[in-house]
């Protein structure tokens, strides 16, 4: 057994030993990463009571995650002002410079690098995957639900006084 980040981890037994709390700390600590990273932008985790429905126009990226022990989405949901803020960020440019194209590209690219950094950390769990190509939802009116079988992790925080969310779905196999 390995300690990375403070947690135990086990190849081949992954689902034993690592559990959704242990991958709600890594994503957490990685997108606070990303974003003051790649962004200038700080993030806020807020407690799990604090989780809740986001509401008005968002961008979504979605990457997918696909492996032998573990599958997965990891989802970043942003206000669409926000998400603008982080494509101008990220390209040095005012957001009234930026159109959807561009926009969509940064979040796409912000999510992969949260889901680049999971499954770096899975990898080096024994829990080798791939991740599928970014993807972006755009809209004001839709939720994400698990399948049944499953996990379902919520991490609710603020950027620039916007509430926004990351979601990360995993079924272990």
């Amino acid at each position: 057994m390995t300690i990375q980040n403070g947690l135990a981890l086990a190849p081949s037994y992954m689902s034993n030993v690592i559990s959704i709390p242990d991958i709600g700390k890594y994503v957490s600590s990685h997108l606070q990463s990303v974003f003051d990273t790649m962004l200038a932008l700080n993030v806020n985790l807020l407690p799990e009571s604090e989780n809740r429905a986001l509401t008005g126009d968002r961008v979504t990226g979605t990457v997918g995650m696909a492996g032998e022990t573990i599958n997965g989405l990891v989802y970043v949901h942003l206000p669409a002002p926000l998400a603008a803020k982080a494509a101008a960020a990220m390209l040095g440019l005012a957001p009234e410079d930026l159109g959807d194209a561009e926009v969509n590209d940064v979040i796409g690219e912000v999510t992969n690098m949260v889901a680049g950094g999971l499954k770096s950390w899975l990898c080096d769990a024994g829990a080798t995957c791939a991740l599928t190509t970014p993807a972006i939802i755009r809209g004001n009116s839709f939720s994400v639900t698990a399948k049944p079988g499953v996990e379902h992790l919520l991490i609710a925080f603020e950027c620039e006084g916007h509430a926004c969310l990351a979601e990360v779905h995993v079924k272990f196999n």
